[in-house]
């Protein structure tokens, strides 16, 4: 039997963490992407190409709720309020150069201010998420989205995929809590999102698909309602 070592980034895809590494191979639980390790050291630095460390190896500690300049100012160029970065935990990480986005139930994500890594960087295993409470759910990839999205409405709730794919596990759970799931990605995961919708579809639940020119965290919230509203 293969041992596991650990969750990377998908080369194909493009998951955060989707990609599962064997000894003797690679296998994404998103796209079904398979390799067998007959050239790990060309896998590895395609992965890794934007950093020399990876994320694994990130420590989280000390972290600090007053943000720098630069963290804030990126925050409020999406609209998110300084009463929302309270609400959702939004933590500074001075030794990474890291604005902790999501940090619990044994996952973390955060944004980069180092420009020598990837923009974003994650350890753990995803867990989903939901933001608002209403009973049809918008599925995007990032959290920013996920926070502006939730709060259009009593009717709409969101959840980050944090990946561009999404697990059996997050599929089966949105089968048993829902019945009008919304996919919403970056307009170059047009393909990834109607295949989500149409897994969905196949499975009895009502699914639809936004495809817009920028992702959703890049509009205002009569913006945004007008695209949900145009499907």
């Amino acid at each position: 039997m293969s041992k596991f070592i650990g969750h990377i980034p998908c080369p194909r895809c493009g998951s955060k963490d989707n990609l599962a590494e064997y000894d003797d191979h690679f296998w994404c639980f998103g796209c079904r992407y398979h390799k067998l390790k007959d050239d790990v050291h060309t896998l590895r630095k395609r992965v890794f190409k934007q950093s020399e460390i990876p994320a694994r190896l990130v420590e989280l500690v000390n972290n600090s709720s007053e943000l720098p300049q630069n963290a804030m100012k990126w925050l409020l160029s999406y609209g998110i309020s300084k009463q929302e970065i309270e609400q959702y935990n939004f933590q500074w990480n001075e030794d990474n150069q890291l604005l902790i986005l999501f940090n619990k139930d044994g996952y973390w994500q955060g944004r980069s201010f180092d420009d020598t890594r990837p923009k974003y960087l994650s350890g753990g295993n995803k867990p989903l998420t939901i933001y608002g409470s209403g009973n049809k759910i918008i599925c995007v990839e990032d959290i920013l989205s996920a926070v502006k999205l939730a709060r259009l409405s009593p009717e709409y709730c969101a959840t980050p995929l944090l990946g561009s794919s999404m697990s059996l596990e997050t599929t089966q759970s949105l089968i048993e809590r829902f019945s009008d799931v919304v996919i919403w990605l970056d307009r170059d995961k047009a393909k990834n999102a109607i295949k989500m919708a149409r897994n969905l579809k196949q499975r009895g639940i009502n699914s639809e698909v936004v495809i817009s020119p920028l992702d959703p965290k890049e509009y205002n919230k009569e913006e945004m309602l007008k695209w949900l509203r145009s499907k």
